[in-house]
């Protein structure tokens, strides 16, 4: 293992470093000598990785990440990991090892815990956003003056907002044309983003024409000429896809019925079925024992 060329490191395992929502385990910046690498370990809290320069691979379970400058990872609870620094451009990296203090109370902190917690994309490559609050944040360690405990909240607040929005809004981007910034596609990208925050408290889609200026017919043909997708359809794929994600977490039929704004459970089996093709129940029922069977546990079951 070659040594780092410096390495600013603050850990705070045996503490309680508790800072709003949030408890900070580690936050640090290292510069690696060519070839360096760490030891594989296990994660017992969230990281954020974010690459400064240079190049490299980390390993997270069976999966090998390519870094370079400007992306992003993510590292959860209970994966193995490890990183390699490149012999020809090493790497130097901003990190964030952190948990959520319990119990959780706003629904903001616990969408951004839900979304840390799941399954799903974890690099980012060419992110912006998070540069400036990793350096923020550590000079108000060096500071450490009367205000450095409230500055760094607020810059873990950014950092952890900046990184879930980041990763959300990638998925939002596949659907714009490439090469093209125009009025249109500001607007699809606009509904697309409104639709998926709003899903659970949207009545129906005449809602947007209030919260854009225009009726109905012209989002629809803009979102439909820009996506090759329509809106209605686009709409309820979301609902659905929503649905599933709160069935795997182990909410009941009953409770994902509520939180999708159906007016009873049955209304909300029938469509499910429609569209998914079995019930949702038989869903929930299939999620459990794959978890089971893989020895992952059910969240809230």
């Amino acid at each position: 293992m070659n040594r780092a060329k410096f390495h600013f490191d603050n850990t705070y395992a045996s503490m309680d470093m508790l800072y709003g929502p949030y408890i900070l385990y580690q936050i640090g910046d290292l510069s690696c000598e060519p070839g360096y690498q760490t030891f594989e370990h296990e994660q017992s809290v969230y990281e954020i990785t974010y690459v400064l320069s240079g190049s490299g691979s980390f390993h997270v379970d069976s999966h090998t990440y390519g870094m370079e400058k400007g992306d992003l990872l993510i590292t959860r609870k209970g994966e193995m990991h490890n990183i390699v620094s490149s012999e020809s451009d090493p790497l130097r990296f901003f990190y964030l090892g952190f948990d959520f203090s319990e119990p959780v109370r706003s629904e903001h902190v616990f969408q951004l815990k839900r979304f840390f917690d799941q399954s799903g994309e974890v690099k980012v490559s060419n992110s912006r956003g998070v540069q400036e609050p990793f350096m923020k944040i550590l000079s108000e360690f060096i500071s450490d003056d009367v205000l450095s405990n409230l500055l760094i909240e607020a810059y873990m607040h950014e950092i952890i907002c900046g990184v879930y929005r980041i990763f959300s809004r990638r998925y939002y981007r596949s659907y714009l044309l490439s090469g093209s910034n125009n009025a249109d596609e500001k607007l699809v990208y606009d509904v697309i983003n409104y639709i998926d925050v709003n899903l659970e408290s949207m009545e129906n889609l005449s809602a947007l024409s209030s919260a854009f200026g225009y009726s109905y017919t012209h989002i629809a043909q803009k979102f439909s000429a820009l996506t090759g997708e329509s809106l209605k359809a686009y709409h309820t794929k979301r609902r659905f896809e929503k649905a599933n994600e709160y069935l795997r977490e182990g909410y009941s039929v009953t409770k994902v019925a509520e939180l999708m704004g159906f007016k009873s459970i049955h209304a909300f089996s029938r469509a499910y079925k429609k569209y998914v093709g079995i019930a949702p129940r038989e869903y929930k029922k299939r999620e459990e024992q794959s978890r089971k069977a893989s020895g992952s546990p059910t969240e809230n079951s």
